[in-house]
C-alpha cells in the first residue's frame, strides 16, 4: 500500500511526526537509557540505535519505501532527543543532579578529547571523546534538515 502525501496533508503529516519522534526520544528513550547501565551491557548502544528507529519503519510499509526519509529523520531527531536531553531528564524524572553545564560543554565538544564513556557496540566499545559526541551531534541535525528539505521538495 503506498500513499501520496502532498500539500496540506504533508505538512500535517511531518507535524505529527516530528512531534511524536520529540516526545518519544524525549521521554521514552531517555528513560530507557537513564535506567539502563548501557556501557556494562553487551551490544546496548547498537541496540539502542535501533529502537530509535523502529517506531517509524511501519512509515514504509504505509507510504512506501520512496518516503524513506521520514524513517531516517525521525530516528535521528529521536537520538538527537536522547543525547541533548539527557541529563535534563535525568535530573528531573530520577532526581539526578547532573551539572548540566558541564554536560553540554562535553556534549557540544568543548572539553576536546577529553572521553567520559564508551559506546558498546557488542562488536566494538568505543571511546566517545567530547569532539566526537558534537561531530555526531551537529552532523545528525545536519542531516534532518537535509533529508526533511529533500522529502518536502519531492
Amino acid at each position: 500500500m503506498n500513499l501520496r502525501v502532498t500539500g496540506e496533508s504533508k505538512r500535517e503529516l511531518l507535524t505529527k511526526l516530528l512531534l511524536y519522534s520529540s516526545i518519544y526520544g524525549l521521554i521514552h528513550v531517555n528513560y530507557i537509557d537513564l535506567v539502563v547501565p548501557g556501557s556494562n551491557a553487551p551490544g546496548y548502544h547498537l541496540w539502542l540505535i535501533i529502537l530509535y528507529f523502529a517506531p517509524f519503519v511501519p512509515i514504509l510499509f504505509v507510504l512506501g519505501f520512496d518516503d524513506w526519509e521520514l524513517l531516517v529523520s525521525m530516528g535521528l531527531i529521536a537520538s538527537l532527543m536522547n543525547d541533548l536531553f539527557y541529563f535534563p531528564i535525568g535530573n528531573i524524572l530520577l532526581g539526578r543532579r547532573y551539572d548540566l553545564a558541564d554536560c553540554y560543554a562535553f556534549q557540544l565538544g568543548l572539553r576536546g578529547l577529553e572521553v567520559r564513556w564508551t559506546a558498546n557496540l557488542g562488536f566494538a566499545l568505543v571511546p566517545v571523546s567530547s569532539l566526537l559526541m558534537a561531530t555526531t551531534i551537529y552532523m545528525r541535525a545536519a542531516a534532518v534538515v537535509l533529508i526533511l528539505w529533500r522529502w518536502w521538495r519531492e
